[in-house]
């Protein structure tokens, strides 16, 4: 890949990853300030614990990306971005431009997927 290209998403990267970390952040501190249980009803207890639950599974889909990010940015600094971590293939710029974390090219993506859903049951 030209290096004005990987330029472009490194700094697309570097944003992505300042955001993520942001919203981390802010999902991991809503999740803590929480009121304290002891003082509430039982409704208001269940409703406190389904409201951290909601955050701490947002931070976790943030979490992912994150840690895609970061990974797609070693491999700027590595020489292997744009490559499927499955097949060895370029990844087509178009998947890269709109996903630039992305770790597959569209048909292995395409495998992992339905590999996923097989196993899920």
């Amino acid at each position: 890949m030209r290096k004005d290209r990987l330029t472009y998403f490194r700094k697309r990267l570097l944003e992505k990853e300042r955001q993520l970390v942001d919203e981390v952040g802010r999902t991991a501190h809503y999740g803590k300030d929480q009121d304290d249980d002891s003082i509430k009803d039982l409704g208001d207890q269940a409703n406190t614990a389904y409201t951290r639950e909601f955050f701490f599974e947002l931070g976790n889909g943030d979490r992912r990306v994150l840690r895609d990010v970061v990974s797609a940015l070693q491999k700027i600094d590595e020489g292997s971005f744009g490559a499927c971590e499955r097949c060895g293939e370029p990844i087509a710029e178009k998947r890269l431009e709109a996903l630039p974390f992305a770790r597959y090219c569209i048909d292995c993506q395409r495998v992992v997927e339905q590999e996923e859903r097989m196993a899920a049951g």
